[in-house]
């Protein structure tokens, strides 16, 4: 069956009637210095547990527009019952004991740990196993953080050096209703956004059980027409496991920034290591028969490591027209994880552990312009934006024995590079109707050179993806969203250009789709 290089994918319609109560106090009194707090200007918050609802009427002057938050007059987004703003006070209200279970914060995304705890979560999302991050897109300060094609999993998303107290605002959107929103998004998106500066600096230490030590420094301090902000975090941790599990690992933020999340602009550097014992699963046999204790391991050298290094940059300006907003970024990162989940089922001397090796580059950037007008008469917005990203990668697979390379399954280099064009207009037309109407399309070029040259090949595809909102109400304290739209994610590129199994060395003649409705 051919397919063509770029098509309509299957939309989802939600039909979800929310009740929570409407801010109608002035946005402007609710706004505070800290950054966290401007972002929710026009948020009013909910019962708990509930998605925080957008002011409504005149009360109204500020609104989040376009993932930023100010002065946008008295129309705001048309959104959904399954979208919402998180601040940072609320996150760092309860207890914190991992950097996953910032993102519980979300209503239904759960977060787990396994195989070790510098290792990507688990996530669950609506009743979806998403893996390490296939179906639900994280963003960190506007950097992507799901890795294509990647050793482990494709949309594998480490968060592990996540800082919890930078946490200035999590805005989360649950659905493929929403234009900004691409690859790796079926399900849903997450953005965190760090603080710019602290009203006071910080220093603590933490000791716990299991042989848990954290070291927390976070300060900042006017410099020159603006202000400098610098964290570091270590942390140790054992576990109750018979091997430990070892982790150690140090994450550092600096961060030079002037104006607002409006006017202004900032320049973020970040740097992360980490190293650790996994904690597998074990037979229940070995259990059973006295061989390992309900703690222990059949390989006590599984595990891994891994550094992420990136330098960011984000821009943004308001005029007559509206707001305008650009960022960009580079990322190197690098993970070796070392695996045996088979014991000694396929080699019975050597065992059957190995070695996953990504090593990658990545640099790419965001720009949009939200134009702010009327259509005869009625408040219109109209957001334009682009977004492009570009892998440099080397994936490989290796068996090992205790760590130690024994052979080569496959090693092959990676380039791939995305580009996205959206639009979406929104208009009030009555003091009761809200309506969004947007189009995103997306397009992928790759290319792969394999150690074995039958795998190598290039590869294209393009998708584009309708998007409807409608918000009727208020009444009775009570909106009804209506959306509607298609999502997608990528397939690991090398299942696209592949010929031959690696493992078996066997012809394969069913590739994979390059990008997924």
């Amino acid at each position: 069956m051919s397919r063509q290089p770029a098509r309509i994918a299957p939309p989802l319609l939600a039909l979800i009637l929310s009740a929570a109560p409407i801010a109608s106090a002035p946005a402007q009194e609710r706004a505070g210095p800290d950054p966290a707090e401007a972002r929710l200007d026009a948020i009013s918050v909910t019962a708990e547990g509930a998605a925080p609802v957008p002011a409504i009427g005149p009360a109204a002057s500020a609104g989040y527009v376009g993932g930023v938050t100010g002065i946008g007059g008295p129309l705001l987004t048309v959104d959904a019952a399954s979208a919402g703003i998180i601040t940072g006070a609320q996150i760092n209200s309860r207890p914190v004991t991992r950097p996953g279970e910032v993102l519980e914060a979300v209503p239904g995304l759960i977060m787990t740990q396994h195989s070790g705890e510098g290792k990507a979560n688990q996530f669950f999302l609506r009743g979806f196993n998403l893996d390490h991050g296939t179906d639900i897109a994280l963003f960190l300060d506007g950097m992507p953080l799901n890795m294509r094609t990647h050793a482990h999993g494709q949309g594998y998303a480490d968060i592990n050096f996540l800082i919890p107290e930078l946490v200035g605002a999590v805005e989360f959107h649950k659905g493929p209703y929403f234009v900004r929103d691409g690859d790796f998004a079926s399900a849903g998106s997450v953005r965190i956004d760090y603080l710019d500066t602290v009203r006071q600096n910080l220093a603590l230490t933490s000791i716990g059980s299991f042989g848990y030590k954290r070291a927390l420094s976070i300060a900042s301090a006017p410099l020159a027409e603006g202000n400098l902000l610098v964290a570091a975090d270590a942390q140790v941790y054992d576990g109750p496991w018979t091997v430990p599990d070892a982790l150690r690992k140090i994450s550092t933020v600096a961060r030079y920034s002037q104006g607002t999340a409006l006017d202004g602009f900032s320049v973020t550097g970040m740097a992360y290591a980490a190293r650790w014992t996994a904690t597998n699963q074990i037979p229940e046999r070995a259990v059973v028969s006295g061989l390992i204790g309900r703690y222990g391991t059949l390989n006590p050298t599984d595990g891994g490591d891994t550094a992420r290094f990136s330098l960011s940059g984000r821009f943004s300006a308001t005029d007559e027209t509206g707001i305008t907003r650009a960022s960009a970024y580079v990322i190197r990162s690098q993970l070796n994880l070392f695996n045996d989940f088979t014991s000694f089922l396929n080699d019975p001397v050597s065992g059957d552990q190995f070695h996953q090796l990504d090593q990658r580059i990545i640099g790419g950037g965001e720009a949009l312009h939200i134009f702010q007008g009327d259509l005869f008469g009625l408040p219109m917005e109209t957001e334009i934006g682009v977004q492009t990203r570009t892998d440099s990668i080397r994936v490989g697979l290796f068996n090992t024995t205790n760590r130690q390379y024994r052979s080569g399954v496959l090693d092959d280099r990676v380039l791939e590079t995305s580009g996205a064009f959206y639009i979406d207009n929104r208009v009030r037309w009555t003091d009761w109707l809200r309506t969004s109407l947007g189009v995103r399309a997306d397009g992928y070029s790759a290319s792969v050179v394999s150690d074995n040259p039958a795998n190598s090949g290039r590869a294209r595809d393009g998708i584009v993806n309708p998007k409807l909102g409608l918000t009727l109400g208020p009444w009775f304290d009570t909106e009804l969203y209506v959306n509607y739209g298609g999502g997608f994610h990528s397939n690991d590129v090398r299942g696209v250009t592949a010929r031959v199994d690696p493992t078996s060395a066997l012809f394969n003649t069913t590739r994979s789709p390059f990008l997924v409705p």
